[in-house]
């Protein structure tokens, strides 16, 4: 009979033998070799919206970690006390995590966004720009710099036009100086949230929340999503992708 520890070995080196280096000198690994690190532990699935625990580095998909923190205030993977009034205070969108997810399943974004997408035009209706509070405190997120090595070419991202106008302009205050910009395609939703803030001086206690204009109302944009898939889904046929901001309080 074989014990636990012989078939975890077996296991291992199923996985070491399935893994190569082609032609070009890149190491290719099977899935379910990172898997673990790309799954929530609640839903199963790969991780959308990715945040992060704090005090444990444990990940979740940001509906599913809000879910479970009405029920409990403990990590459901390691049962450590998260914070004992307020945990959301030590939960962060890792938008490095899910760069990463979305690198290796590209899939995976869009997928959501055509469900996104389905959901608000089986509804016909334009989504309410005072969009409910999002508990989970974000923090900028960092995106990998695109290597220079020939071999890697085809991860590179272009750059993406941009026009960005004030949703509800009250004064000059709130309106840019220079409405076009141009950025990686690969930049997330949240670090443009990030850039606007910086760049209109925005304070701590405000949000700024992106939407894109659809032919049933506003589309707000989540976090996670990349300019690259914001443009694909609504406004390929464009060479500018037109970006709407709106400001608001916590």
């Amino acid at each position: 009979m074989t014990s636990a520890a012989e078939g975890d070995d077996a296991q291992k080196v199923k996985h070491l033998s399935l893994r190569r280096i082609d032609d070009q000198n890149i190491l290719w690994i099977p899935i379910q070799s990172v898997n673990p690190h790309l799954i929530c532990g609640l839903c199963q699935g790969y991780l959308y919206e990715a945040c992060t625990i704090t005090e444990c580095m444990h990940s979740f998909c940001k509906n599913c970690i809000v879910k479970h923190l009405d029920r409990s205030l403990n990590c459901p993977m390691c049962a450590i006390l998260i914070h004992p009034t307020d945990p959301f205070v030590h939960i962060r969108f890792d938008g490095l995590l899910q760069d990463i997810v979305y690198a290796l399943l590209p899939h995976v974004e869009k997928d959501e966004l055509m469900k996104e997408k389905a959901f608000y035009e089986k509804h016909n209706r334009e989504i309410n720009k005072t969009q409910t509070r999002v508990a989970v405190k974000a923090q900028p997120a960092i995106l990998p710099t695109p290597p220079r090595h020939s071999s890697y070419k085809h991860l590179y991202v272009p750059p993406i036009s941009l026009r960005l106008k004030c949703l509800e302009a009250k004064d000059d205050i709130h309106n840019l100086t220079k409405e076009y910009i141009r950025v990686t395609g690969g930049a997330t939703i949240h670090s443009l949230s990030e850039f606007l803030k910086k760049k209109l001086q925005i304070q701590d206690t405000h949000k700024i929340a992106l939407y894109c204009p659809s032919r049933s109302g506003y589309v707000c944009l989540n976090n996670s999503h990349t300019l690259k898939a914001v443009k694909d889904l609504y406004c390929h046929d464009r060479e500018i992708l037109d970006l709407n901001y709106d400001i608001g309080q916590w």
